[in-house]
């Protein structure tokens, strides 16, 4: 036991001294009970991608003052201030420790969001966050048959089409770790009416046996395969909510290539192409577009984001004590 909780804390250490956002989440520091499932592992938490992972590209400035009068934002006084955010460069790897959280999570929740606008387009409905919780007896099945077994649960349900997320371990808070917990996160749109009918009924679970809705084709299901399937809170954005799924979710290693997300139903790879949403820049503060800028003043600016010191964001004064400009924007002006 020993042996291994200092090869744990050895772990962690080097994580925390390559990226210290991941002390926002106790998931991303917790340690992994995978006692007969070692080879899943919850993402960020293999080896560094390359030397470029992380590395800082330039910052991203509003210079709308006047706009940022009486705002705060994360604790910061904005008034007077020019908003500043760091860019930096991010691999595509879901294991990376560097960049799951901001490279990995954001390029596959963009996407996500992207095939949802298409689908929206289409007619095919708005997509609702759902997960599938596995029973006892089927935690341990081979993950495409607990995929398949989900999934059936979906469309069971009522669900024509979306994507599942894989997470393969929750977090215990009695023996504060990550135990294997087989699950899946869903963003899916829902058929018959959508779950909307659902949402305003005030009635008990009792009374959803006998309806045709979604809750009393998942009672009915649940009645008879054991596979949980709840319908989450009216989510504020696609892309913010298929983000923290994706940061927090499994992957499995071994394999050449493992779809930590997948699409089935209405909106799968087959039916259409789409395009991933576009990266934006937009000022917190005033929701201003940021320039992308180069920093000129004398402040010392941290940008490693393994540092005690680095804060992505940040305010600052727009010119020094003699008059010059503190940042200059970058050749071609708008941020990208």
């Amino acid at each position: 036991m020993v042996n291994v909780i200092d090869a744990y804390n050895r772990s962690f250490s080097q994580r925390l001294a390559l990226n210290r956002a991941i002390l926002d989440n106790q998931y991303w520091v917790l340690p992994v009970d995978n006692k007969g499932h070692e080879n899943f592992v919850p993402v960020g938490r293999a080896q560094k991608t390359g030397d470029h992972c992380g590395s800082w590209s330039h910052v991203s400035v509003c210079k709308n003052v006047e706009g940022h009068e009486g705002i705060h934002v994360d604790g910061l006084d904005c008034t007077g201030k020019v908003v500043v955010r760091h860019n930096h460069l991010w691999c595509n790897k879901s294991s990376c420790p560097v960049c799951f959280i901001r490279g990995y999570s954001s390029r596959e929740a963009r996407s996500i969001g992207g095939r949802f606008v298409e689908a929206e387009k289409r007619g095919l409905g708005k997509p609702e966050h759902i997960s599938v919780s596995v029973p006892v007896a089927d935690r341990d099945l081979p993950e495409p048959v607990l995929r398949l077994k989900c999934r059936e649960a979906l469309i069971d349900r009522g669900v024509v089409g979306g994507c599942m997320i894989f997470h393969g371990y929750r977090i215990d808070r009695n023996r504060r770790a990550l135990v294997w917990s087989p699950h899946y996160h869903s963003l899916a749109i829902v058929g018959n009416g959508g779950f909307e009918r659902c949402r305003g009924c005030v009635h008990g679970r009792d009374d959803c046996r006998g309806c045709d809705g979604f809750k009393g084709r998942e009672v009915r299901g649940y009645a008879r395969d054991g596979y949980l399937v709840k319908v989450h809170d009216a989510r504020k954005t696609v892309v913010g909510t298929a983000h923290y799924q994706l940061n927090h979710a499994t992957v499995r290693l071994g394999i050449r290539r493992f779809h930590i997300v997948t699409w089935f139903g209405s909106v799968s790879y087959c039916k259409f192409k789409s395009e991933p949403l576009k990266v934006e820049s937009v000022c917190p503060a005033c929701s201003e577009e940021m320039v992308k800028s180069f920093h000129v003043g004398k402040r010392h600016i941290v940008k490693d984001i393994g540092s005690r010191d680095y804060v992505p964001l940040f305010v600052d004064d727009e010119f020094d004590n003699n008059g010059e400009a503190n940042y200059v924007d970058a050749v071609g002006g708008k941020f990208g």
